[in-house]
């Protein structure tokens, strides 16, 4: 189970369910509105399917507002500490500042050309910034986007 769950989600499987403790969707929610009005980003780590904790990785891309790049040094490093506790990358997490929560064109061209489609996307929208919005994905090998179910440790989270 250690490592990475980097590909091999494919479409047409059943409906997606990822558990996100509530402590980790408040730690997602305060990266994006540290880093507003720049794109934040990171990765959940846990199971295949329950994000238990969160490490940001500082964004790289040369246009921040509009973009995320993973620094590669952070994201092995991520990746090295989860193999060290026995998790894996259970989700890729980014912000959108200006735009609702559904993975753009060049998220999906990225997961897919990166073959980083086996984890979850997690995306906090701040379109609305005293109401930040996140949900979650799945985008398959050939690039076709599933919306998936988020469950807490806690009360039902609602966006």
């Amino acid at each position: 189970m250690a490592g990475s769950f980097r590909s091999g989600y494919h479409a047409g499987l059943r409906l997606a369910h990822i558990k996100i403790h509530r402590k980790v969707i408040g730690e997602m929610i305060a990266h994006a509105l540290e880093e507003d009005p720049l794109e934040c980003c990171g990765v959940l780590l846990g199971s295949e399917t329950e994000a238990r904790r969160l490490e940001r990785i500082r964004n790289v891309s040369e246009d921040r507002e509009r973009r995320y790049s993973m620094d590669p040094l952070e994201q092995a490093a991520a990746e090295q500490r989860a193999d060290a506790a026995g998790e894996g990358i259970t989700a890729i997490y980014h912000s959108h500042t200006y735009t609702q929560a559904y993975p753009s064109k060049t998220d999906v061209r990225n997961a897919v050309n990166s073959m980083w489609t086996g984890p979850f996307y997690v995306l906090v929208s701040l379109v609305e910034k005293t109401r930040p919005v996140v949900r979650a994905f799945r985008i398959s090998d050939s690039g076709e986007v599933t919306e998936a179910v988020i469950t807490t440790d806690g009360r039902a989270y609602r966006s």
